[in-house]
């Protein structure tokens, strides 16, 4: 395609992507990100990654353990293969609830050295690992931005007094605190944990601190593993196994609630049930930003509907149970 030509459809494809950008880095980021914890094989990998970057997402969601460290390989060629480096904002995530402070830098240089970057524009501790004061984080994660190493830093489950409190201390010892934070957001509510430490920062407590404190917030699972979506009785079947892991994790007479009401909203704004409750995600009064684990072209293009509508402040809490 003729370079002239392809700006354009890059262009037009943006205007329908949302961004917002955050303090400490320069880069806008997509309002969606793209999770890559599923990608296995490189060929199919950059398919996906064409499409979404020609539909205007430019921010990637990554872990120095997804595919055994070979997922940030294969994001790394693909960014020098298309030169789109200062385009694009790259997520690494690393740390388990066992990390001690003095581990992260080298989890920081190996994947600067897998994605062929001399600096990442985010880094999130993966875990939280609570017998170590936040302050020792805080306090490495400073390092490496003076080491011009990360550009910004956020954490992921963490709860909410850890976090408050991370806050407090780097606003009274003068360092830069957590930028972000990556907890489990969607509009249905965690049943049960998808595993012994995550933290979902839906409840009315974490929801008012975020909006208090117009807290940038990460979601993972934004769309609550497929809750929202409407599967056949075909499909149901060969995927029972997923299925009773959804219903382990989400299902509820509140969970169902939302669903219902989310259906509603969905026939008015000629939508499916899954835009409203991603929408839900996206359109809350602090920076919430939503990571979407697509597969595949055609479920990109699926989350990509959500953008057609807005929920205003009363429809969101409508759909939380809030009135």
């Amino acid at each position: 395609m003729h370079t002239f030509c392809k700006n354009l459809l890059l262009e037009f494809w943006n205007k329908k992507m949302e961004y917002e950008k955050i303090n400490g880095l320069e880069k806008k980021i997509s309002k969606i990100i793209l999770g890559n914890d599923t990608q296995r094989i490189y060929s199919k990998a950059i398919k996906l990654w064409d499409h979404w970057y020609e539909k205007g997402g430019n921010t990637f969601d990554c872990s120095t353990y997804y595919n055994e460290g070979k997922l940030e390989n294969f994001l790394g060629n693909w960014i020098n293969l298309r030169k789109i480096e200062k385009q694009i904002v790259v997520i690494s995530k690393a740390g388990s609830e066992n990390t001690k402070p003095d581990e992260i830098p080298s989890f920081i240089k190996k994947s600067l050295e897998r994605l062929n970057l001399e600096i990442l524009d985010i880094f999130i501790l993966h875990h939280d690992n609570e017998n170590v004061p936040s302050n020792e984080f805080i306090d490495v994660l400073n390092q490496e931005i003076n080491k011009k190493t990360i550009k910004v830093f956020g954490a992921s489950n963490w709860k909410i007094k850890r976090f408050e409190e991370s806050l407090k201390w780097s606003h009274n010892n003068n360092k830069i605190p957590f930028s972000i934070l990556n907890n489990n957001l969607s509009l249905a509510k965690m049943h049960r944990p998808l595993w012994n430490d995550c933290v979902s920062s839906n409840d009315n407590e974490y929801l008012n601190f975020l909006n208090k404190n117009k807290q940038v917030h990460f979601s993972w699972s934004s769309q609550a593993r497929g809750f929202f979506i409407k599967d056949s009785f075909l499909k149901k079947l060969l995927r029972r196994k997923f299925h009773k892991y959804l219903k382990d994790c989400f299902l509820s007479s509140d969970n169902l609630e939302r669903k219902k009401r989310a259906t509603q909203l969905a026939l008015k704004y000629k939508c499916k049930t899954n835009d409203v409750a991603l929408s839900w995600v996206l359109n809350q009064n602090f920076p919430s930003f939503a990571i979407i684990g697509a597969k595949k072209i055609d479920q990109i293009n699926f989350s990509l509907n959500c953008l057609k509508i807005k929920l205003n402040n009363k429809e969101i809490e409508w759909l939380n149970l809030n009135s």
